[in-house]
């Protein structure tokens, strides 16, 4: 087999195909994922990444500030984790034998277990976040002996079914029922609703992320974690922390439970640990309630997953803790954060259709009115009632996309809310030119004309 040549050939079949990609997603993967894109406007053809930006088939270049929604916390195409993975496929590194501790993942585990306060722990390596909240769930149910889990209205804890069942939204959940049984949802930083859930001494887990993501960027109050957790604890529950879009630096500190002093018993990590190159996904658990569920000969492979581990993605997990160390990133997530906010509250002053601007580090949503305030009620935004601030806040994403190349996207779970995610690498010349396009757009949309064309189009997508 000549290698070189297939390589090659696969090289000249995917610059040669490139054009064809909108068409072959239509066809093979999801039309109507495809044709959504294409009919509302947000269709682009990216064909080169390198930092902060992406460049598109005509050489246009955008600035990516939803980094995949916070999987690119490195940027794209980080050079030291290119460097890194090539020097692994050079090697000829053993992966997936099944007969081995491999030592390049005991080492990517022992830096992360290094991360956490209150070790030991043990880590378990997969692909994704929703795999690794689909373990803690295992995990707790398992260790404590117990079956009811409790998580937060307006959560995102993934897409697979275990994860699905924690989510606080009901639209995307229900039609795929029956669900995982014994799931009870609290609002959001209401700590006398915990207490009323796990008085009972029946809960597994307290499944929490320490500042909602998909739900908008609502930060709890200060205190709620900690008591959160001596909540669940007097009751023999777990706190699960899920960091899969606040970990590893996000929010101006390596994990978002930091903030409050919280020490978790699971934290479930994704996204940015791959460096936003190779999918891996982890739980970190503490040893004991680990050892209690998979301690022995008998139980220590009653979770397992066949790629969890792999050469690949251990090498990017090692790689990608290097960078945020040695470019200190996680001080420049809190540094420019600062700055961020404060030109996003200075645009924010400016324009009454911006409720408010929350969030911490790098991760902040800009949250819209809706029409009930009085000024879109000329426009027809207005018949769409409370749902005239996602109208809005689509608005606002497709002008910066389209007229100021610049990336963002709505909360999933709260579509009032936009995004505001930039690569950890972010400086003060991308923020001022994103602050300085939200500006243009935020008065032109007070005009109304520009949203009464974005909302006539939208019905007429909404009705085909």
């Amino acid at each position: 087999m000549d290698a070189a040549r297939i390589a090659e050939e696969l090289d000249l079949e995917r610059r040669r195909r490139a054009a064809d990609g909108p068409d072959l997603w239509r066809r093979f993967v999801n039309p109507a994922w495809a044709g959504l894109l294409r009919s509302t406007g947000w269709e682009r053809r990216f064909r080169h990444a390198r930092g902060l930006e992406l460049e598109d088939d005509r050489g246009e270049r955008y600035l990516d500030f939803l980094s995949g929604f916070g999987a690119l916390g490195l940027g794209h195409n980080h050079p030291a984790l290119k460097a890194a993975l090539r020097s692994a496929l050079d090697d000829d590194l053993p992966g997936f034998t099944q007969v081995e501790c491999s030592a390049l993942a005991g080492l990517a585990a022992e830096r992360l277990a290094a991360l956490l306060p209150a070790g030991p722990h043990r880590v378990f390596f997969c692909s994704s976040g929703s795999e690794a909240v689909e373990a803690a769930l295992k995990l707790a149910r398992a260790a404590t002996g117990k079956r009811r889990i409790v998580a937060c209205e307006g959560a995102y804890h993934g897409s697979t079914l275990g994860a699905l069942s924690l989510k606080g939204v009901g639209a995307a959940r229900d039609r795929f029922g029956p669900l995982l049984p014994d799931v009870e949802r609290v609002p959001f930083g209401d700590l006398e609703a915990l207490r009323r859930a796990v008085r009972g001494g029946d809960v597994a887990a307290f499944v929490v992320e320490p500042i909602l993501g998909e739900g908008g960027a609502v930060v709890p109050p200060a205190d709620y974690l900690p008591r959160a957790a001596d909540a669940v604890h007097a009751r023999g529950g777990l706190l699960v922390a899920d960091e899969v879009q606040t970990g590893l630096g996000r929010t101006g500190k390596m994990f978002a439970f930091e903030h409050s002093g919280t020490a978790p018993d699971i934290v479930t990590v994704a996204k940015v640990l791959g460096g936003g190159l190779v999918p891996v996904g982890a739980m970190i658990a503490r040893a004991e309630p680990f050892d209690r569920a998979y301690g022995s000969a008998r139980t220590c492979m009653d979770h397992a997953t066949t790629f969890g581990g792999g050469p690949l993605a251990m090498t990017a997990v090692l790689a990608t803790l290097r960078v945020i160390e040695e470019e200190r990133l996680i001080e420049r997530a809190a540094g420019q954060g600062r700055i961020l906010r404060r030109r996003l509250k200075d645009v924010a002053s400016k324009h009454p259709s911006i409720r408010e601007v929350r969030g911490m580090g790098l991760m902040l949503g800009i949250r819209v009115r809706d029409a009930a305030g009085g000024w879109l009620e000329r426009t027809p935004f207005a018949a769409f009632g409370r749902a005239s601030a996602a109208l809005l806040a689509q608005y606002v994403a497709l002008r910066l996309l389209s007229e100021h190349r610049i990336v963002t996207q709505a909360a999933v779970n709260d579509p009032s809310v936009l995004k505001v995610m930039p690569p950890l690498i972010v400086d003060e010349a991308a923020i001022e030119r994103f602050a300085a396009a939200l500006d243009v757009v935020l008065a032109d949309a007070g005009h109304g004309a520009a949203l009464a064309r974005f909302a006539s189009e939208f019905v007429k997508h909404a009705r085909d």
